[in-house]
């Protein structure tokens, strides 16, 4: 057998050999003989060094039925106590060791095959935890019984290091049997012997890239280990060429200039595609005179032809460009379908196993339509928050081009989406960000979203990006490229991110957006996505931590008035504005009002969350919740720039908080039931909408989605389960209750657009107390009075309308002559009533009138889990006893399941329902009653 191991498959990983902190005895550990463990707590992030006391090891394997290369399988030890399965034997200072049989030891069962050993260290709380250099998991190859010839490099305790011509290197190198042993460096002999070590110390050659062979031979039976050190070229200092900016800078179809801000390294090579991955002195970065900018211009490229490579920094890390528009991830990308990304270049397999960047010169420009677009006015926002993952079932933007009719109709004025420059993992709300100027391709490719974006523009619809620039993930590369392994977290010299977080709130690795290099990381970023994407603005994730003040423990005194975060905050906003005078600058903030209130008089639009007192009115008890924070004069404000809300990704589902505690006193009036939550959505619609300034709604709220944000996908409520994939219910749409909730918004949405009275800067609100709600809208054109009553029970509210005459009922088209402005009138429970002075008509197509509720069926059809293997559970409520038919049939319109009329009493029902016989795929649920009534549901049979 003959064993290679090219130095770019583990070197371009970036990755430590095991021996670093682990060696065994022996070298070669088999699954079935004694072996032990070593571990020395002065290499890699030494975080044990000198530690005293007990340290214990925390490990498990990697076997043939692992998933991943990092998926541990049979863990015997548990972290955080004295465990005495982990505990290891001090031998010396700071070397440790632990005996066992691998295959006692992991409890591994018969046909699965260890492959490596994987390893983290610990004190006895887990407070120190030792690991690689790079705070990775450490491993360690468990070898075949009776194996043929094999070698290991003991030392160096890398495969790939940096030297100087001259230096002295310590090799050493181990065969499993007794052999000839050899030494070549770039295949010039350097060192010989027998048996089973060879030990040497090398001198470093001159500059240039060096190759070192192990190699053994015995009989007919040869094998070698390699590893490389590169002897730098001296480096050369000039200044960057003119118009560079940090990043991939095309400067024709055959010519890339690459520039890395990277200060205090030492020397920065390219390899990729271009050099077979070889970090050769022709591809050397150049660096700045001061010091911190590395740069190479790369010709002779082919256009249109597509490039990957990497840095490789100081000779061991190797990082993708932090401002890489496409990178390619070996961990997640296998895992992205053709149909979603089609034609996504191939990971370079053998050559690097981190993640890479890729640029391709002369890329066709995208074929804008919409040439004529106009943005909407800030204050005819209506903006729809979405989720791609769980809007459309592909989670792409292929599919989501089909859903735009329907938000067009249902009167939405902008899509906001949720994060999707690349993130780490595919399933992702995509706040851990790893990339900020790079496409995530779970979703698809930057033309498909080019086309979602001119699609929107097409029908006057805004495209806004959520961005974080609160935080980065530890696999950006601006964590990597300055990173503390000992305490886990960015180094101290990291030019982007702080070493401890500024605030309680930060959750990856917190920008210092005090630093240079912050601030022009975002600009580039930001300037990007406006020209490269033409999109209408961005909401800033988490914008109260745009601060260097420190509250950590003090979230009262994070939200106080901060000066120095309004400037860095006025910094991005002008920069955006540079790039796009009218592009929309929206902060997730909730500081300080005297703060924000400067803020949204600079030009910038704040998230105003009413969820909680909006909430309350839906839930229908006795107390009477203000909703004037939705007014932004309420505020002290002098322009309407809140975008307010009463729901989004981060809080429950309203429906779901009526459907699960709503007002349940009255059987006639249930808060619990389908059709009265829905009619409650409507309540608060109607004190919602009219308020002039922008608004915002969370996607499925116009069909009054109720899965709870802590909804399981088993089915079960926990608050670890915030972050899964949600049922996607399109099927909402036929249900007539939530369909006339859909109606009811559009028609309100499409009238606030008709009319500048909705934008009004002469308005009375009483909405702060008591049962009855009204808000008046003044303008010479038009005038608009909203009047309801919040109350489970009839109540008498004062209208006071702004004059007398004929005033028109919006959703009804009935007219009312006002005599008496302040006019008493019986409301039933959660009525409201929408009245102009001028007729102005229901959009075609929607219908506002009430549904027919006759006796039977009133609540929502529920199926869980969703998809089942075995056994469905069916929930729905009844206002009457009533007979009750269930049936289910597949996509041929066969019946496969059928219940006979069943007679069940009033209130909520819980069936159960078996699925044996029936073939995985989809079906269709229907419950029907007595009367006619019907509902149905999809549900998926794995």
């Amino acid at each position: 057998m003959r064993k290679i191991r090219l130095f770019m498959l583990l070197l371009l990983a970036g990755s430590l050999r095991s021996a670093a902190q682990v060696s065994t005895d022996p070298v070669f550990p088999t699954a079935t003989e004694l072996v032990t463990v070593y571990f020395d707590a002065t290499q890699g992030n030494m975080a044990l060094a000198n530690v005293g006391g007990t340290v214990y090891l925390h490990t498990g394997v990697i076997t043939t039925q692992s998933t991943s290369s990092s998926d541990w399988r049979h863990v015997p030890t548990t972290w955080g106590v004295a465990d005495p399965v982990g505990a290891m034997t001090l031998v010396s200072p700071n070397l440790y060791q632990k005996t066992f049989t691998i295959n006692t030891f992991y409890n591994i069962s018969a046909g699965e095959v260890v492959l490596k050993m994987a390893f983290v260290f610990r004190n006895q709380d887990g407070s120190k935890v030792g690991r690689a250099a790079d705070g990775s998991d450490i491993f360690y190859d468990v070898y075949p019984a009776n194996s043929s010839l094999l070698t290991k490099l003991v030392l160096p305790t890398v495969d790939f290091l940096l030297a100087t011509t001259g230096s002295q290197i310590a090799v050493q190198g181990a065969a499993s049997q007794d052999a000839d042993l050899l030494l070549l460096d770039n295949g010039i002999p350097v060192a010989a012997g027998t048996g089973q070590t060879l030990t040497y110390t090398l001198t470093a050659g001159m500059a240039g890239l060096h190759r070192v062979d192990f190699i053994a031979t015995a009989g007919t039976e040869k094998d070698t280990s390699s590893f490389n050190y590169l002897v730098p070229s001296p480096i050369v200092s000039e200044e960057l060429p003119a118009g560079t900016e940090l990043g991939i800078n095309y400067v024709d179809d055959q010519t890339v200039r690459l520039a890395l801000y990277a200060p205090n390294k030492q020397v920065v090579h390219v390899p990729g595609d271009f050099n077979d991955w070889l970090p050769t002195a022709d591809y050397q970065l150049k660096r700045t005179p001061d010091g911190k900018t590395w740069w190479i211009e790369l010709t002779g490229l082919t256009p249109g032809q597509i490039y990957r490579f990497q840095y490789l920094v100081d000779g061991n890390l190797r990082i993708a460009d932090p401002l890489s528009t496409l990178v390619l991830d070996p961990s997640n990308d296998p895992y992205i379908s053709a149909i979603t990304y089609p034609n996504l270049p191939e990971f370079p397999t053998g050559k690097t196993g981190s993640i890479v960047s890729v640029l391709q010169t002369a890329q066709p420009p995208f074929d804008w339509q919409a040439t004529d677009y106009q943005r909407p006015r800030k204050t005819d926002l209506v903006i729809y928050e979405l989720l791609v993952r769980d809007f459309v079932q592909t989670h792409d933007y292929q599919t989501i081009l089909d859903s735009l009719d329907y938000l067009e109709r249902l009167g939405v004025t902008a899509i906001e989406l949720m994060p999707v420059n690349e993130f780490d993992g595919n399933v992702s709300w995509g706040y851990n960000p790893a990339y900020h100027k790079a496409l995530d391709k779970y979703y698809g490719t930057a033309e498909a979203l080019k086309m979602l974006i001119d699609a929107c523009h097409e029908r006057n619809m805004a495209v806004i990006l959520d961005v974080v620039f609160n935080q980065a993930s530890g696999s950006s590369p601006l964590a990597q490229l300055y990173w503390d392994a000992l305490n886990n977290r960015p180094a101290i010299d990291n030019p982007w991110l702080n070493p401890i977080a500024k605030h309680d709130f930060n959750v990856f690795n917190d920008f210092n957006h005090e630093s240079q290099a912050t601030k022009v990381y975002v600009k580039n970023c930001l300037d990007y996505w406006l020209t490269e994407f033409k999109v209408d603005g961005f909401r800033f994730d988490l914008s109260k931590g745009f601060t260097q003040k420190n509250t950590l423990g003090s979230v009262s005194a994070w939200g106080q008035y901060d000066p120095s975060r309004v400037v860095i905050l006025k910094d991005y906003a002008d920069a955006v504005w540079a790039t796009d005078a009218t592009a929309y600058v929206i902060l997730e903030h909730f500081a300080d009002n005297n703060e924000e209130k400067i803020l949204a008089e600079y030009g910038m639009m704040l998230w105003g969350n009413m969820r909680g007192a909006y909430k309350d009115v839906a839930l229908g008890f006795a107390s009477s919740p203000s909703l004037s924070g939705i007014s932004y004069k309420q505020r002290g404000w002098a322009v309407p720039h809140l975008v307010g809300y009463f729901e989004s990704h981060d809080e429950d589902r309203i429906a779901f908080e009526c459907k699960a505690y709503g007002n349940n006193a009255s059987s006639i009036y249930n808060v619990r039931y389908l059709p009265v939550y829905t009619r409650r959505i409507e309540l608060l619609n109607n004190l919602f909408y009219p308020v002039p300034g922008p608004k915002m709604l969370w996607q499925f709220g116009e069909l009054a989605y109720d899965f709870s944000i802590r909804r399981c996908q088993n089915g079960t409520l926990n608050d670890n389960c915030r972050l899964d994939l949600k049922p996607i219910r399109w099927d909402y749409y036929t249900d007539p209750y939530r369909r006339r909730l859909y109606d009811v918004t559009a028609a309100l949405l499409h009238l606030r657009q008709a009319y500048d009275v909705f934008e009004t800067t002469d308005f009375q609100l009483n909405i702060g107390s008591g049962n009855g709600r009204t808000i008046r809208l003044n303008s010479p054109d038009m005038n608009v009075h909203v009047v309801a009553n919040i109350a489970t029970s009839q109540q008498t509210v004062n209208a006071n309308f702004q004059h007398s005459g004929t005033w028109y009922e919006y959703y009804t088209g009935t007219t009312k002559e006002v005599t008496t402005l302040n006019e008493a009138m019986l409301l039933a429970p959660g009525e409201y009533r929408l009245y102009t002075d001028q007729f102005a008509p229901l959009p075609a197509g929607l219908n506002t009138t009430p549904v027919v509720e006759i006796a039977g069926l009133l609540s929502g059809l529920e199926v869980y889990p969703n998809p089942a293997s075995s056994l469905f559970f069916v929930d729905f409520a009844l206002d009457q006893a009533a007979e009750v038919r269930l049936e289910v049939r597949d996509l041929t319109g066969k019946v496969v399941n059928l219940t006979a009329h069943k007679y069940l009493p009033a209130g909520n029902q819980h069936l159960e329902m078996a699925t044996d016989g029936w073939q995985p795929g989809c079906y269709f649920l229907s419950v029907r009653d007595e009367h006619g009534a019907r509902l149905v549901t999809r549900l998926v049979k794995l």
